[in-house]
């Protein structure tokens, strides 16, 4: 049988925002396979640039939900537009984000 008496107040959890230069991002799901954050790139007005790694065992996927802006690595750029999805393999060498987006950042 339901118990319709409802409970206490739902417990939702605290949300966590990390702020570096040119960016703030935001966990929004964890397990033991992979985790999403948010990320708020905006360094169109500054020289600083938002800087992403890899770790030795995990990459990254970004996907750009709005906004655009340019990845820059090794002398290389790569544009990107609100609906791009990004593959950064893992063990590369730093990226760095110069624009106003906001993206998902998928690893494991």
């Amino acid at each position: 049988m339901a118990n319709l008496k409802g409970s206490a107040e739902p417990r939702q959890p605290m949300r966590v925002l990390r702020f570096k230069k040119g960016q703030a991002s935001e966990l929004l799901c964890r397990c033991k396979y992979f985790q999403v954050e948010r990320m708020l790139i905006n360094t169109e007005r500054t020289r600083e640039m938002a800087e992403l790694r890899t770790g030795r065992n995990s990459f990254q996927v970004l996907l750009c939900t709005e906004g655009c802006g340019v990845l820059f690595w090794s002398g290389d750029s790569l544009n990107f537009y609100k609906g791009d999805c990004i593959f950064v393999p893992a063990d590369s060498v730093t990226v760095r984000i110069h624009g106003k987006a906001q993206m998902l950042k998928v690893g494991c």
